[in-house]
């Protein structure tokens, strides 16, 4: 894979078969906080006896949500606040004591998103299907209608093409950009990168969360209930607040005026209706063979 040595040459301590200790530490985060999430959404069935979580019972699934989408991002942003400090203390060894904080607080913002395709009855059905939280989580056709094949089978299908090219992003991403790159190495060592300058930068200023984001809509398709559109309320919020405040910040400061003016003129995540057909035709293209193209010229 593109960038991988790159990659293992930043965790030195984690040379060989010990890497999988990281590689299996994603899934662990990223299932722990699933089943947390999921447990907030039936907690008020669980726990029928205390009244609090009956007053909650509707925003619960929100609740569960918020708290691993707060926990992630600020995980995420500390390990851009202690850059300079881990840098002086560690040196070359900084990115490896960092590392943790990405393999735990970007699979915490993943698993909302992974969250947002359940239902919020997954694990015990609503007993009363007249209350507020089961409109909230029935699919807003079938509340008015009813139960529809055919609309369920249209949502399926705009869900599997939102989800599936949020995949053909992520995987031209990783083509293009490496996984060192995707890995946010050169957060901390910016000197040791390579300038980016791939066209796909013309039409987004973020590819990979345009990724995650194409996810996002998919799960509103899969479930199209209204906590499923509030989900992606809630991470466009939190992604929008971290690149703000965090990683934009940064390429302000390190880019200066350029930066401005580019993030003027090119979206962050939402692809410009005349860019779509550019859009389409780079993620659509080989790289291996525009790169080998490019060598022979």
């Amino acid at each position: 894979m593109k960038g991988s040595e790159k990659l293992r040459e930043k965790l030195p301590d984690y040379q060989g078969k010990k890497i999988i200790i990281l590689i299996i530490l994603v899934p662990i985060t990223v299932l722990g906080s699933l089943i947390f999430q999921l447990t907030w959404d039936s907690i008020a069935r669980l726990l029928v006896d205390i009244t609090f979580f009956q007053i909650l019972a509707p925003f619960t699934p929100l609740i569960g949500s918020l708290i691993i989408v707060i926990i992630g991002f600020m995980i995420v942003y500390s390990f851009w606040r202690n850059k300079d400090k881990y840098l002086k203390r560690y040196g070359e060894l900084s990115y490896q004591k960092a590392f943790k904080l990405v393999v735990t607080g970007v699979p915490l913002v993943i698993s909302v998103v992974v969250h947002s395709f359940f239902p919020t009855d997954f694990i015990i059905p609503y007993y009363n299907n007249q209350n507020l939280s089961w409109y909230l989580g029935t699919p807003i056709f079938d509340i008015f209608f009813g139960f529809s094949i055919i609309f369920f089978y249209i949502r399926l299908v705009l869900g599997i093409i939102f989800v599936g090219l949020g995949l053909i992003v992520v995987s031209k991403a990783l083509k293009i950009f490496g996984i060192d790159y995707m890995g946010l190495v050169y957060v901390y060592y910016p000197n040791q990168s390579s300038l980016q300058n791939h066209e796909i930068y013309s039409v987004l200023r973020h590819p990979t969360y345009h990724a995650v984001m194409l996810f996002s809509i998919g799960s509103i398709f899969f479930r199209f209930s209204i906590y499923s559109i509030i989900y992606f309320l809630i991470f466009m919020i939190g992604i929008n607040v971290h690149l703000r405040f965090v990683e934009e910040r940064e390429l302000i400061q390190r880019f200066g005026e350029q930066y401005r003016k580019y993030k003027k003129n090119v979206p962050a995540l939402f692809v410009r209706i005349r860019d779509l057909r550019k859009y389409f035709s780079i993620i659509f293209q080989n790289v291996e063979l525009k790169d080998k193209n490019k060598k022979e010229e």
